[in-house]
């Protein structure tokens, strides 16, 4: 998971899914529920309105049920079905992560992903101008940034909506798709640079919001401060890193919150990178008052504060509810 270092059909299983049979339009308009066609059924997107709460814990395989969070955003892979129905069985909506912008070499599909997504020919891949800033660790885990634009990456990405939608997740958070900004940002005089342009992302993430709604499943938009409003139509709420410290949470009032979306988001006491922000749970506008955002009315947008970068529900300093 990035942290600002330099820095996927059938709707058969009704009860599970939350899917129903078609219904009359004046049925669905009253039901105000957002429905995608497959079929001879019809999906019900789950919705994630503003003011909804939630933990975001991508570490532990397992978490209590009885967290005061209406909605459980946990990793795609490490978190089972059975543990996954327990949390829904508990009334919490479960939104499943996973990287739609950067190959893992440490994930179970891994071996999906062809050398060229990753690494450009002729590249020593170890030093590899993709590799996401300089978080790779000696002999273990590594995370470049992906060619989104080769099929072969949709292809992958396909393959885990839909593993979300079997594993019974209610929506998903792919994060890492602002790749067009790194891509803007480094220096390509020696290597190439994939090349990708806003509008490569626009495209990818808009697929990316197009194939979970035809798994009935929702989906986050995850960053991408700047295309945001390009973006929000297509997505059902928003996660984000770091709006606060960075002064960007007000794009998402208009975009979302406005719409009755919810804006989750994330702030650190230390970050990734080692920069310290002393994050209070005071109301106001001032840099260091977590629970309060100029233009934001309380709940508007719900903030949790992390003691440090480790993001798991027992390293929570302060919950904005």
């Amino acid at each position: 998971m990035l942290k600002r270092l330099t820095r996927l059909i059938s709707c058969s299983a009704l009860l599970v899914s939350g899917c129903m049979p078609m219904e009359g339009e004046d049925a669905l308009a009253e039901a105000g529920a957002r429905q995608e066609a497959s079929g001879d059924l019809a999906c019900t997107i789950p919705s994630f309105p503003k003011g909804t709460t939630w933990i975001w814990d991508l570490e532990n395989s397992s978490i209590p049920t009885t967290l005061n969070a209406q909605v459980y955003v946990v990793d795609l892979f490490g978190t089972s079905s059975a543990k996954i129905q327990e949390y829904k069985n508990a009334g919490k909506k479960v939104v499943c992560y996973f990287s739609a912008g950067s190959y893992e070499n440490w994930r179970s599909d891994a071996a999906q992903f062809p050398r060229d997504t990753y690494c450009s020919p002729g590249e020593d891949c170890n030093e590899s101008i993709h590799i996401m800033g300089d978080w790779c660790e000696s002999g273990g885990g590594c995370e470049w940034w992906l060619d989104h634009r080769k099929p072969a990456v949709r292809t992958v990405m396909e393959a885990r909506l839909q593993l979300a939608r079997d594993k019974g997740c209610d929506a998903v958070e792919p994060d890492n798709v602002d790749a067009y900004a790194h891509d803007d940002e480094i220096s390509c005089t020696d290597q190439a640079c994939w090349g990708l342009t806003a509008a490569d992302q626009l495209a990818y993430n808009r697929w990316l919001a197009e194939a979970a709604h035809a798994r009935c499943l929702g989906i986050a938009l995850k960053n991408d401060v700047e295309q945001v409003a390009q973006l929000a139509p297509s997505f059902d709420f928003a996660i984000n890193e770091e709006c606060q410290r960075y002064n960007e949470c007000g794009v998402y009032k208009t975009a979302f919150v406005d719409q009755n979306k919810a804006v989750f988001n994330a702030e650190y006491r230390e970050d990734a990178g080692g920069d310290v922000t002393s994050w209070t749970s005071c109301t106001g506008t001032q840099a260091s008052c977590a629970c309060g955002e100029r233009g934001f009315a309380q709940g508007d947008m719900r903030t949790l504060v992390y003691k440090t970068s480790n993001v798991r529900y027992n390293n929570v300093a302060i919950t904005c509810g």
